[in-house]
């Protein structure tokens, strides 16, 4: 088999990513900042890409990561920085929190430089219940659980570094359980990102012919993200929580619940979960919509992501 399955877990590099992004739909949504935190065998977790990106349009979501227009008006785009992106992720195994919205990113905006690659990549959120550790949570939660001191920023070196730490207690765990190879890890629960271990690890970057950057706006110094106020905790701890259901629109009954039970955790009112689903359905309508055209498919996602919504409090129409 081809990829990485036969490749030893311990004994191969890791690139953990993070985006902040515009909204949840990559094409019509961008990505305003990309941090890389790479562990390597034997090393702790390194921050080695941080920075942010001008998305050559309005910066949305400012409400969740903090990032205005201003922020990003001198920072690099990503066609700027996609070489140094891959070179990076140069033959590493690609991680995530939550895998299924970054890597999506991560490919879509590759996709507008020109490089069209899957890379093999492990979703950390679902990592945590396939080596028996327990259900799947948030990356907060996860940490505390872990025993990883960690306050949540939506600061994309700050969250990809968490991650980083987190896996380090998972790669113990997988190694306390014998398991030595990533077909092996897949073996043991068939979740979505274990068929991408078939893939081979990103190449060279000199294989694009993507010019180099020296001009990178790492935010990580900046004082006024050292701490979310509580209401931009709420909001962006309710957004992760969607985020993390509707990324496949897949949405299951458990999965609305869960929702339900952050809302309410996190004590929001009807206008900021208002304000929040309305940026989550005009962004999947837009993606729907890029080529004219609703088909079948599509349209039943719509109407499952309406009755979640509408279950939740609020949906358009209502």
């Amino acid at each position: 088999m081809a990829g990485v399955s036969t490749r030893r877990i311990l004994d191969t590099p890791i690139a953990i990513v993070d985006f902040e992004t515009t909204g949840l739909t990559p094409r019509y949504d961008r990505v305003v900042e990309v941090s890389v935190v790479r562990l390597e065998p034997g090393r702790p977790p390194q921050v080695v890409l941080d920075t942010l990106v001008n998305p050559l349009r309005r910066v949305a979501a400012t409400e969740i990561h903090g990032i205005t227009d201003a922020d990003v008006a001198k920072a690099p785009r990503f066609a700027d920085i996609a070489g140094e992106l891959i070179g990076v992720l140069h033959q590493c195994v690609v991680a995530a929190y939550n895998a299924y919205f970054d890597i999506r990113f991560l490919e879509s905006e590759l996709q507008t430089v020109g490089v069209d690659h899957r890379p093999p990549h492990v979703c950390l959120m679902y990592l945590r219940p396939m080596l028996g550790l327990g259900p799947r949570c948030r990356l907060d939660e996860a940490c505390r659980l872990h025993g990883i001191g960690w306050e949540p920023k939506h600061m994309a070196a700050s969250d990809a570094l968490a991650s980083g730490n987190l896996l380090v207690r998972y790669l113990e765990a997988i190694q306390e359980r014998g398991i030595q190879t990533f077909g092996e890890l897949a073996r043991l629960k068939r979740y979505k990102f274990v068929d991408s271990f078939e893939n081979d690890p990103y190449p060279h970057p000199s294989s694009f012919k993507l010019p180099c950057c020296e001009r990178f706006c790492s935010r990580s110094g900046y004082s006024h993200v050292k701490t979310l106020d509580p209401v931009r905790q709420a909001l962006a701890g309710y957004w992760d929580a969607l985020k993390t259901v509707v990324a496949d629109l897949e949405i299951t009954d458990e999965e609305v619940e869960h929702v339900m039970q952050e809302r309410k955790r996190l004590g929001l009112d009807e206008e900021q979960v208002r304000s929040i689903h309305a940026k989550v359905f005009a962004s999947v309508i837009a993606q729907f919509t890029d080529d004219r055209r609703l088909d079948d498919a599509e349209v039943r996602k719509l109407n499952r992501l309406y009755r979640c919504l509408a279950k939740l409090g609020w949906a358009p129409g209502l």
